[in-house]
C-alpha cells in the first residue's frame, strides 16, 4: 500500500469548504468536490496503490451527497479500520456567521432552496452530525476571514508545514447552559470568587479590564493558571506527534460572562505570545458583538 495522504472536507455550507479546497490544490493536492460516497473506496484503492502518481489527495463530501450522506460514516470507519491513511476534516460556523455569508454572497442553501434559509442551516446540522462525530479535525470557521483560512490550511497541510502548527481553541461557557459539544477539554472555574456579586462588575463580563483585573488577582487564580499552562504545554506536542490538528479546552463557570471569559482572554494571550500555535477563542454564552 501507498503511503498516500488522502483527506475529506465536510462541514456545513457556508463554512469555506471550497476555500480549502482551493488552498489545498494550491499546495499540491489532488481534489475532487463532491464525491459520491459509493466512488470512496474505489478512489481510496487507487491513491493507495503502489506506483501511484498521487501522493496527497483532498475530496469535499457534504450535503449535496443527499441520502447517501447517512452511510459517510459507515464507509469511512471500514477504509480507516482496513489500514488507509485517512483524515476527516469538519469545518463548522456559527448560525448567525451562516446566515451572514448566505445573505452576502445571495446563494441559496442546497439542502432544499424551498425552504427558510435558518430551516435548511438547521437540519444540516442534524443530518451531518453523524459525520462530524467521526472527524478527526473540527475547525470553527466563525471568526476566520479568507485570507486566515488560506494561511490555517497552508501551515496545516502544506509541504513546509506538514501539521506542525496546531489550531488551539479557547472556548468559555456557562455550565447552566450546558457543555459545549466541541470541547476536547472541560475545566471548570466556578471555585475563583465571583465578579457577579461586586458592585460595578455584575453588568460587564470578562473581557472588561476591571473584571479581568478582578478575577486574576483573585485567590487561587494566578496557580490556576500556571498549572493550566504547563498542563497544555505538556500535552500539545504529543498531540501533534499523533496527528492531531486541532484541540479546543472550555472554561466554564455559572453563567459563561465573568471568570470563564476573563480566564480564556489571559491564557489565549499566553499561547498566541509563543507564536508556534493558531489561536481561536470564543465566548458561547455572551452576545455577539
Amino acid at each position: 500500500m501507498n503511503e498516500s495522504e488522502l483527506l475529506i472536507i465536510s462541514g456545513y455550507s457556508g463554512s469555506g469548504k471550497t476555500t480549502v479546497l482551493r488552498t489545498l490544490e494550491d499546495i499540491g493536492y489532488y481534489t475532487v468536490d463532491n464525491l459520491p460516497v459509493d466512488l470512496l473506496p474505489a478512489f481510496v484503492h487507487l491513491v493507495s496503490t503502489s506506483g501511484s502518481t498521487i501522493s496527497r489527495a483532498a475530496m469535499v463530501m457534504d450535503i449535496r451527497g443527499g441520502d447517501s450522506v447517512a452511510s459517510y460514516p459507515r464507509v469511512i470507519r471500514s477504509l480507516k479500520d482496513s489500514g488507509n491513511k485517512i483524515q476527516v476534516v469538519f469545518l463548522e460556523a456559527s448560525p448567525d456567521a451562516l446566515q451572514k455569508r448566505f445573505s452576502e454572497t445571495r446563494r441559496v442553501h442546497p439542502l432544499d432552496p424551498s425552504l427558510p434559509l435558518i430551516e435548511a442551516l438547521l437540519l444540516e446540522r442534524q443530518l451531518l452530525e453523524p459525520l462530524r462525530e467521526v472527524a478527526d479535525i473540527h475547525l470553527d470557521t466563525s471568526d476566520l476571514g479568507y485570507h486566515d483560512l488560506r494561511k490555517f490550511v497552508g501551515d496545516r497541510f502544506g509541504p513546509t508545514g506538514s501539521g506542525e502548527k496546531m489550531l488551539l481553541s479557547f472556548v468559555s461557557f456557562g455550565f447552566k447552559n450546558g457543555l459545549p459539544k466541541e470541547a476536547d477539554i472541560v475545566l471548570d472555574v466556578r471555585f475563583l470568587d465571583n465578579p457577579y456579586f461586586v458592585d460595578g462588575l455584575r453588568d460587564r463580563d470578562g473581557r472588561d479590564p476591571e473584571v479581568r483585573s478582578f478575577v486574576e488577582n483573585a485567590e487561587g487564580t494566578g496557580e490556576f493558571m500556571e498549572h493550566l499552562k504547563s498542563f497544555l504545554e505538556y500535552l500539545l506536542p504529543r498531540y501533534l506527534s499523533e496527528g492531531r490538528g486541532y484541540l479546543t479546552v472550555a472554561i466554564g463557570c455559572t453563567g459563561g460572562r465573568h471568570r470563564s471569559v476573563a480566564i480564556v482572554e489571559r491564557m489565549s494571550q499566553y499561547f498566541k505570545d509563543s507564536g508556534s500555535l493558531w489561536i481561536q477563542i470564543r465566548h458561547r454564552d455572551l452576545p455577539e458583538g
